[in-house]
Parts: structure tokens; C-alpha cells; sequence
């Protein structure tokens, strides 16, 4: 719907087994900026396969959801394959890890 918080969104998709990516940045920090660009260059490749969970770490409604995640710096992605084990990514990823780690997700 695109209603739903990011947690919610986050829940449901790994309820239903879907890999995700759980993309955790602000959108003024100069590393998320450039995080944001190259997600946007890379994931819509992988839109069928992967679900995004994008996550304003300043929008107040997700305050909460952070403190659970324990979110600690930004840019962080996080990816989840369809059994929920996840892989954490710190910092900018290179277009190219991430094209491969999308792949070796969605397959």
C-alpha cells in the first residue's frame, strides 16, 4: 500500500518469505545521498524478486522500529534471504556488490 510503516512492510514481507532489502539512511547525510542514488540506479532490476524497505531513519514514526533494531550508523542496509538470515552492510555499498548481492538473494 505504501501506507504501511517500514516496520510493518519489513514484517510482512518476511512473513511471506520474500528476500528484502531493509535500506536504513537519512536523506541529507552525504554517504545516504549517495546510497539513495545508487539504489535507485540498481534495485528496480530487481523489484520482482526483492523487496525494498526504505527507511527514513529522521521520520519520528520510525523512532521505535530503530530502537529495536538497534540501528547505529547510516547509511546501513540489510539484506534478508527468504529463510530471514540477513547480511549487514555499513556504510556505501558499490553499485556492483550490491547488483550481486540482489542477485544471489532473488535467486
Amino acid at each position: 500500500s505504501g501506507k504501511e510503516l517500514p516496520e510493518l512492510q519489513l514484517a510482512n514481507a518476511l512473513q511471506a518469505g520474500q528476500p528484502t532489502l531493509a535500506f536504513y539512511h537519512s536523506t541529507n547525510c552525504e554517504q545516504c545521498i549517495i546510497m539513495m542514488d545508487i539504489v535507485a540506479q540498481v534495485y528496480p532490476e530487481y523489484r520482482e524478486e526483492v523487496a525494498l524497505v526504505d527507511v527514513d531513519v529522521y521520520d519520528q514514526r520510525n523512532a521505535p522500529f530503530l530502537r529495536k533494531v538497534g540501528l547505529q550508523y547510516i547509511p546501513t542496509l540489510v539484506f534478508y534471504n527468504q529463510n530471514g538470515e540477513r547480511q549487514v552492510h555499513v556504510g556505501v555499498m558499490e553499485a556492483d556488490m550490491l547488483r550481486n548481492t540482489l542477485a544471489t538473494m532473488s535467486r
